[in-house]
C-alpha cells in the first residue's frame, strides 16, 4: 500500500476509488483543487479506501435487494431477507473480494435482467440497475485514454 503525507487533496485520487464512476468523480475534483498541503496528514492510496464509495454502493445494492425480495413477499420481510441474503455469497465462496463482488453484482444482474421483463413497480428499479451498471461501464470507457492524465495527477502528489 502506498501513502501521501502532507497532502491535503490526496484524498480525490482517482486510485482511491474502485468504481469507474467515482473516479470520474474523483478525476473532476481533483482537477478543480489547487495542490494543497496540509501538515500532519497520511492518506493511504488503496482502491478501497474510500468510505463515502463504500457506503453509497453497500446501501445502493442493499436497497435494490430489498425491493427485489420486496417483489415477492412483504417489504420489512424483503429487507432482513436481503439484508441476510446478501451475506451468504460472502461465507460460502470465501474467495475474496473480487470474486465475492463479481458473484453479488452478477447475481444483482441476473434478478434485474429478469425483473425488468416483468410488469410490475419492480420494472423501475431492475432498470434503474442496469442503467447504474451501463453508466458505470461507460465511465470505464472513458478513463482508459485518461491512464496518463491520472499518473501526473499522481506524481503532483509524489507518488
Amino acid at each position: 500500500m502506498r501513502f501521501v503525507r502532507d497532502r491535503d487533496d490526496a484524498r480525490w485520487l482517482p486510485t482511491r476509488f474502485h468504481f469507474a464512476l467515482f473516479r470520474l468523480m474523483a478525476i473532476a475534483r481533483m482537477s478543480s483543487m489547487e495542490p494543497r498541503t496540509r501538515p500532519g496528514i497520511i492518506v493511504a492510496v488503496d482502491r478501497y479506501q474510500s468510505t463515502f464509495e463504500n457506503y453509497t454502493i453497500s446501501v445502493w445494492y442493499l436497497v435494490t435487494a430489498s425491493c427485489f425480495f420486496a417483489a415477492i413477499m412483504p417489504l420489512p420481510a424483503a429487507i432482513a431477507v436481503a439484508s441476510l441474503v446478501v451475506q451468504i455469497p460472502i461465507f460460502v465462496v470465501g474467495r475474496g473480494q473480487r470474486v465475492n463482488t463479481i458473484i453479488l453484482m452478477s447475481a444483482a444482474t441476473i434478478a434485474a435482467a429478469y425483473l425488468a421483463t416483468t410488469h410490475t413497480w419492480i420494472r423501475y428499479v431492475a432498470w434503474q440497475f442496469l442503467a447504474i451498471l451501463a453508466l458505470n461501464a461507460l465511465a470505464s470507457l472513458v478513463l482508459l485514454p485518461m491512464r496518463g492524465w491520472i499518473r501526473k495527477l499522481e506524481a503532483r502528489c509524489g507518488l
